[in-house]
């Protein structure tokens, strides 16, 4: 992540909890009226109880905040934050090493895509060699080259 970046946890009024970077400290941040949000993540928290159903600690998982859109910044209105705060550092860690992963899978997404429309629009019978050192033959797929 870029140092330029605050990392941030914001617990928003409807109880749902992001991290995110922002580019601006808490302080500048409270008097804002709206918010811009970097690479925003929900926090989905995971309980884990013993066979007394007493809760021994919480755990988290990470997911899309949005997952429909592609888009990496949102603004909020900060009406809507209910408090935010700087992020653990192993938290952070956490949340690096998913975002690492986020674009690691979207590049290969991209490449996989890319070679998918390339094999839609060569279709058996469309592919032809042409040898320029043999003055222009062309070779099809069934012909020997």
């Amino acid at each position: 992540m870029d140092n330029d970046n605050f990392y941030k946890v914001i617990r928003l009024k409807t109880g749902e909890s992001i991290i995110c970077t922002m580019q601006q400290d808490i302080q500048s941040s409270a008097t804002e009226t709206h918010l811009c949000l970097n690479l925003p993540v929900q926090v989905v928290p995971m309980r884990e109880t013993r066979k007394d159903n007493q809760v021994i600690g919480e755990s988290f998982m990470l997911r899309p905040w949005i997952g429909l859109s592609d888009s990496t910044e949102f603004v909020i209105s900060a009406d809507i934050v209910l408090t935010m705060g700087d992020l653990k550092p192993e938290v952070r860690e956490q949340y690096d090493r998913y975002m690492f992963h986020v674009t690691e899978t979207q590049k290969r997404l991209e490449i996989s895509n890319a070679v998918i429309e390339f094999l839609r629009e060569v279709t058996p019978g469309e592919v032809r060699i042409i040898d320029i050192d043999n003055h222009g033959e062309q070779y099809g797929e069934d012909e020997e080259g």
